[in-house]
């Protein structure tokens, strides 16, 4: 399965193999723990989170993620590693994006992410899982934004990368 399909469909090939829920889970564990700080910022978000910086919009990181991975409990702690990587990528302070260390969460559950956009009242939310952008409790009157798929389904944009959310945000 080529990797350009996006994480869903990396997600649901692995799932489908031999113990394929495990494998998930054992990848996961590795990309978001021990081999996070090697992640390249995906192109055109730093155009993206610099035009939200210049615009003054307040960006806030949900994040449906657990502290230690579930197949390496005890191990990375992943909002550690998150954190981490955010910092070396220019999210905080005044020389990078700017955003506050304070507006980023982390999760336990979908459930709980989700609950979260609601109390943050946003106005425009990016995911790149489409179950999270199409479960029934996502908050009404949110622009949703799947990232890196191509769903058809009412009230959701569907974006290639990240130029195509600017584009959509802010226009040209």
């Amino acid at each position: 399965m080529p990797l350009d399909q996006g994480k869903q469909a990396l997600r649901d090939a692995l799932r489908a193999g031999p113990d394929g829920e495990n494998n998930w889970r054992s990848l996961q564990a590795e990309v978001y723990g021990a081999r996070m700080a090697e992640a390249e910022l995906l192109e055109g978000a730093a155009d993206f989170f610099g035009r939200c910086r210049e615009r003054g919009v307040t960006v806030s990181i949900v994040s449906h993620k657990t502290r230690y991975a579930a197949a390496d409990p005890g191990g990375v702690d992943l909002h550690k590693a998150s954190l981490d990587w955010m910092r070396l990528q220019g999210f905080f302070g005044e020389e990078g994006f700017g955003l506050n260390p304070a507006q980023v969460f982390f999760e336990a559950s979908r459930a709980d992410k989700l609950m979260r956009i609601a109390a943050l009242d946003c106005t425009h939310f990016i995911d790149d899982l489409e179950e999270v952008l199409l479960a029934p409790e996502f908050p009404k009157g949110v622009k949703r934004y799947l990232i890196g798929a191509a769903v058809d389904a009412p009230g959701l944009t569907s974006c290639r990368n990240w130029r195509d959310i600017t584009e959509g945000i802010f226009g040209r």
